[in-house]
């Protein structure tokens, strides 16, 4: 069997025995599987009673059309668990055989690797992904939604010079130039985790940057392949190291083989499809006018909030026991409109911090800055506090 991971442009093929239970590297294209972004994705983790797939979907559902809307999304259920996993702003390709999160992507390397309990820290151009792999399994990941074009922006805003001139200084000196450093450090505040302690395997194309290693505390590579192509490699894999990471798989049956089983069956099984279709479509129906019927009343007795995620919202207010942060979140829900991206959340005190960027000054009319900053590229990079 051969497999194709895919990452935007960057793909590697793998070729598998299952009579062997090995793999090699292939020069030629299999069944293709898309990385999904780390931005774009959304994965959760939790136990649940639910024994039947089928059941576990429905109850899903209705939450993740409520949160997300109509977003790609497939859940993996095992021995009392279950793994969710959405996808935000991606259409599929044509010719996709699967689909894998990034996150899964990266964590699948320590398998590969052999390292039960490590990191994985991927730097890219927009972006800075890290997850955490204890006993081969993905428990956690952060996402910054800066990289190597941020280092490149902050030394050509701090030294006045072009953005390529400041791209030759990020390459030739490394952290070794305090500017490259400071926006480096950034980067892994950032990320809220001191990895100084930590065996960390480093991805990505900005993981070539010099001198970062003397941030981790036990840098690892992969000897398989360059760091940029550690996620598309990671994909390839998804049949291989098996996982908790949902198929999202295509259905394998052709037009031509559907049309042949129906007319095997008979006209029995294609009355037996349209049924449960009817029936699926008249559940959604059912499902849509509950949850109008859910908002309408809430707005009736919350007027002040959001009619959002309204079980979760009712589930917070009625439990006994209040949580300030919840509480802070909930004030400032209503004024984060579109246009404004937040990097950064940090509680203490009581005292909510949020750093972000926003595209224009009017995304943040309602909002108390506490500062503000004109971005050279464009939009303002702000902080506010709610106390």
């Amino acid at each position: 069997m051969r497999y194709t991971g895919v990452d935007k442009g960057k793909t590697y093929s793998i070729e598998y025995s299952f009579f062997k239970r090995e793999w090699k590297p292939s020069g030629r294209v299999g069944r293709k599987i898309y990385v999904i972004p780390s931005s774009l994705s959304f994965v959760k983790k939790e136990e649940t009673d639910i024994k039947d797939l089928q059941d576990l979907r429905r109850f899903l559902s209705i939450e993740i059309e409520e949160k997300f809307g109509d977003a790609l999304w497939d859940v993996r259920l095992e021995e009392g668990k279950y793994c969710l996993t959405i996808f935000r702003k991606f259409l599929p390709p044509e010719d996709f055989y699967a689909l894998d999160a990034e996150v899964f992507a990266l964590a699948r390397l320590s398998k590969v690797l052999k390292e039960k309990d490590c990191f994985v820290l991927d730097l890219g151009k927009a972006k800075t992904t890290l997850v955490e792999i204890r006993d081969g399994e993905l428990i956690s990941y952060r996402v910054v939604l800066k990289g190597g074009d941020f280092i490149e922006d902050f030394v050509s805003s701090k030294l006045g010079i072009t953005k390529e001139e400041a791209r030759d200084i990020k390459f030739k000196e490394g952290v070794a130039n305090p500017q490259v450093r400071t926006a480096f450090e950034k980067i892994l505040q950032s990320l809220n985790k001191n990895l100084k302690e930590e065996k960390v395997l480093l991805s990505g194309g900005l993981s070539k940057l010099k001198g970062i290693e003397s941030y981790i505390g036990k840098p690892l590579k992969n000897p398989y392949v360059d760091p940029e192509l550690n996620s598309a490699f990671g994909a390839s894999l998804k049949y291989i190291y098996r996982d908790c990471s949902p198929d999202f798989r295509r259905d394998e049956l052709s037009s031509k083989e559907i049309k042949w089983i129906a007319a095997v069956a008979g006209f029995s099984f294609v009355l037996f499809l349209l049924s449960n279709v009817a029936i699926h479509l008249l559940e959604k129906r059912i499902v849509k006018s509950i949850r109008e019927i859910e908002k309408r009343e809430f707005k009736k007795v919350f007027p002040e909030l959001p009619p959002i995620a309204v079980r979760d919202q009712v589930k917070s207010i009625v439990e006994k026991k209040q949580f300030p942060l919840t509480e802070k979140f909930l004030m400032l829900a209503p004024y984060l409109e579109e246009g404004i991206k937040i990097y950064k959340i940090h509680y203490e005190k009581n005292i909510l911090r949020i750093e972000g960027e926003a595209k224009s000054k009017e995304n943040l009319s309602a909002l108390e800055i506490k500062k503000l900053k004109k971005l050279k590229e464009g939009g303002y990079e702000f902080e506010i506090e709610v106390k």
